[in-house]
């Protein structure tokens, strides 16, 4: 098998969707939250609207392996994040994605389970509340969700000494492995804030794939330590700025431009 960062990806035949979601909540917010959240009625319409459309939700393990390893991927594959570890992604994501039989992934800022997402305060936003580790552990021993690292406190890495970045990312590495009894191998930086610097230490630290909030979707050529991400966020059934939800929707899965392109 190849090792992380080497350039043999015979599994990866087309490029591959990550979703990137933040909360998904049962009521609107103002509009200055829309990048923030999608509503539950919303995600379900969409998490449906793939199974109808023959997408296959895989694992990063499934890519890695795709990546590394030469093993293909299924049919429209997809992978489905979301980041910071939302209190209400236990009620209004978990029970949805099993019924549909959709692995997905949370990835958490570790010293903050169990609190809020205090960093936006400084943003002007209201904090929301995050999973606390009860029930991270009643979602991980009920399968179907992967939780990875989204760092110690949330912080923008390219702002750190290389002291604070890798207590950032080892400290979480460790915190995770040792409360949930898993590997914690999938990285994503926070803000998707990275540099070759930080890029390297992530490496170092032992993460296998770490994701980013730039656009695009992952290609054969891709560094593991950088893949691209397609974020969704809240659209009204008929926006000014955005057109119809639906199609919004469709249109990033399917015909977002690749940034890097």
């Amino acid at each position: 098998m190849s090792e992380p960062g080497e350039p043999i990806r015979a599994g990866i035949r087309s490029p591959v969707p990550i979703l990137m979601y933040h909360a998904v909540e049962s009521a609107p917010r103002p509009p200055a939250y829309k990048h923030f959240y999608v509503l539950a009625r919303e995600f379900a319409w969409q998490m449906r609207a793939l199974k109808r459309a023959g997408y296959t939700a895989v694992t990063f393990a499934q890519l890695a392996d795709a990546l590394f390893g030469h093993s293909p991927l299924p049919a429209r594959p997809i992978l489905l994040t979301f980041d910071d570890g939302y209190l209400d992604i236990k009620a209004n994501v978990h029970p949805l994605l099993r019924e549909l039989g959709f692995p997905y992934t949370v990835f958490l800022a570790a010293g903050k389970v169990g609190t809020t997402n205090d960093w936006v305060i400084s943003e002007g936003y209201q904090p929301t509340p995050l999973l606390g580790w009860r029930d991270i552990l009643e979602m991980q021993a009920d399968g179907g969700v992967s939780f990875q690292a989204h760092t110690l406190s949330h912080p923008h890495l390219t702002r750190l000494s290389s002291e604070d970045v890798r207590r950032e990312l080892g400290d979480s590495k460790t915190l995770l492995e040792q409360t949930l009894q898993t590997r914690a191998d999938v990285l994503c930086y926070p803000y998707g804030n990275v540099n070759d610097s930080v890029m390297e230490q992530a490496r170092e630290a032992g993460y296998r794939l770490a994701v980013t909030t730039q656009t695009g979707r992952v290609r054969a050529s891709d560094d593991p330590l950088r893949l691209p991400r397609l974020s969704v966020i809240h659209v009204p059934p008929f926006s000014a700025t955005y057109g119809v939800g639906a199609l919004n929707f469709w249109w990033r899965v399917h015909w977002w431009k690749d940034a890097r392109l």
